[in-house]
């Protein structure tokens, strides 16, 4: 009778489990798709600025389709004696809110520029983090890496600025 019990309660918990990992990777898909969508929509008009620092220049880009903006991004380099580290950020948005991003730095030696190494996470969210991979040595390996904290504070940010520069944007139009 344990047995049987046993053999039941595992195959209802993998069961689960293996059902939560279908509907995640079904909400995957369809934002991978959207993000096709996106991408390919000849409404959506793409839009970039800077914002210089005392050590560096942000590159910003964003995305509108219509009033709403649907991808943000940003990058900047940092030099590192021997070689570049590129940062970049980018996040793919639906309704206002965050349901892809990326992260990634990428270190290029300054005497060939050749990409040296390079590290990158991506994230798929829906309303916080549903799926992640990451590649290459980099925060992912910090058991100390508080990854939904640091994308909601990034997006947060970085919405912000390309909401204030749109703004100045279209004053400047009118």
């Amino acid at each position: 009778m344990r047995l049987k019990l046993s053999i039941l309660i595992s195959i209802l918990v993998f069961g689960f489990a293996f059902s939560q990992s279908k509907e995640v990777l079904v909400v995957v898909e369809n934002i991978n798709k959207y993000s096709k969508v996106i991408d390919k929509d000849p409404k959506v008009i793409e839009y970039k600025f800077e914002v210089k620092g005392k050590d560096k220049t942000i590159l910003y880009q964003y995305s509108k389709k219509g009033n709403e903006i649907v991808k943000i991004s940003r990058e900047w380099k940092r030099d590192s004696n021997d070689w570049w580290e590129l940062y970049r950020d980018y996040f793919l948005l639906k309704n206002g809110e965050r349901i892809f991003a990326i992260q990634s730095i990428t270190y290029t030696n300054m005497s060939d520029a050749k990409d040296i190494i390079g590290w990158s996470s991506t994230f798929w969210i829906d309303k916080k983090v549903i799926h992640m991979v990451s590649l290459g040595h980099g925060k992912s390996e910090m058991d100390d890496w508080d990854y939904e904290l640091e994308l909601k504070d990034n997006f947060n940010y970085m919405l912000k600025t390309a909401k204030e520069f749109d703004k100045n944007r279209l004053a400047k139009i009118k």
